[in-house]
């Protein structure tokens, strides 16, 4: 294992934590001292795997690089020597880039680092989900910001069809249960992050969740997307019958709409709120964006696997998003104006994805051949 790993981590973090020293708030941001704290005992263990090379500390130098990398966007985001933080970045990326390829195999099994993986990002999700499901109006207490009730238990399904991609991850023993799963969590989360980064106005840094948030959608991706490339040779199918054609085929239209919506929401969001079915910040639509896109290229992914196994953990979350959707809709249906298009497009398409999901879900002949 090359030194330049452990070199590179020690030079980062010593750097980032003189500049937190150095930093002076005109209020103290105690995160920004627990932040710092975490950073340097992390990194003083991963150093310590690489030197030894320990398996887990690969994986431990990627928690580091997010640490490193969320104190660098606090100072970014207060105007402190952006010139030595954008540095700072370049050389996290290289560590990251050394972490890829020294990335192994992690063979046809899902090992206990993934399952790792799966359970803290299946906490994050179900603590959203509760609040914005249940307790719409205290929603903030889980994100970083406030949105009305709806939007609360929007996000609320979306994240209880997140956990439930993690939990039914965490059952399952092969890589090609996970395989399409693992890409959703890639793409759901570090593009959520990258969305953040275009509203970082937005975001109290004396708010806990808000470090949270930043440092979940800098870690979860770049530990799922790392996994994945780990994966890359790993493409075997499993010897099952094949899925339908009709399935598969769904897959494609479900991946297909889903990237359709997406993509305005992503890059016009000042459109989409004049089309949304009830009215939406900005803001929030540009985030929508990112579960939508993450749900697309799953679908599209998943077309092209070939057995139920490899697919049944996207049919079972998105039919709960589906059906989490329309109960929240139908809670709060005063709020849609029925006059329009949009709508009636809203319960028709959910209300279609719903009865497709449980059809492919509770009848063998529908999703797979004899």
């Amino acid at each position: 294992m090359t030194l330049w790993t452990p070199c590179l981590l020690i030079a980062s973090t010593v750097a980032i934590l003189a500049w937190s020293t150095v930093y002076s708030p005109a209020q103290p941001v105690p995160q920004l001292q627990r932040m710092s704290l975490a950073l340097a005992l992390t990194t003083i263990i991963a150093v310590a795997g690489l030197l030894l090379r320990k398996a887990w500390a690969l994986w431990l130098t990627l928690i580091v690089v997010s640490f490193a990398a969320t104190l660098d966007l606090f100072l970014w985001s207060m105007n402190f020597r952006r010139i030595l933080v954008a540095l700072s970045v370049a050389v996290l990326c290289a560590i990251s880039v050394l972490i890829f390829r020294l990335g192994p195999s992690l063979g046809r099994e899902v090992g206990v680092y993934q399952r790792i993986l799966f359970a803290f990002v299946l906490s994050f999700a179900a603590w959203v989900a509760y609040w914005g499901l249940f307790r719409p109006l205290a929603v903030a207490r889980a994100i970083p910001f406030p949105v009305a009730p709806l939007h609360a238990r929007f996000l609320g399904a979306m994240y209880f069809s997140g956990a439930i991609f993690m939990l039914l991850g965490m059952l399952v023993r092969q890589w090609h249960d996970v395989r399409v799963v693992t890409l959703i969590l890639s793409v759901w989360t570090g593009l959520l992050g990258i969305v953040s980064l275009f509203h970082l106005d937005a975001f109290n840094w004396s708010r806990d969740q808000v470090w949270f948030w930043f440092l979940a959608y800098i870690c979860f991706p770049l530990v799922a997307l790392w996994v994945a490339w780990c994966q890359r040779g790993e493409n075997d199918h499993p010897g099952e019958p094949e899925i339908t054609e009709l399935l598969r085929s769904y897959l494609y239209l479900q991946g297909g709409v889903a990237i359709a919506l997406a993509l305005p929401l992503l890059f016009a969001p000042h459109f989409m709120t004049t089309m949304w079915p009830w009215k939406i910040p900005v803001a929030v639509a540009n985030i929508y964006g990112a579960p939508f896109l993450s749900y697309g290229i799953g679908g599209l992914y998943a077309a092209r696997q070939r057995s139920w196994s490899e697919v049944r953990i996207i049919i079972f979350g998105t039919f709960v998003f589906a059906v989490g959707v329309l109960i929240a809709s139908k809670i709060h249906v005063q709020l849609f104006d029925f006059r329009t298009p949009s709508a009636w497009i809203w319960f028709g398409g959910f209300g279609f994805v719903s009865v497709a999901l449980l059809l492919f879900s509770s009848l063998p002949s529908f999703r797979t051949r004899s």
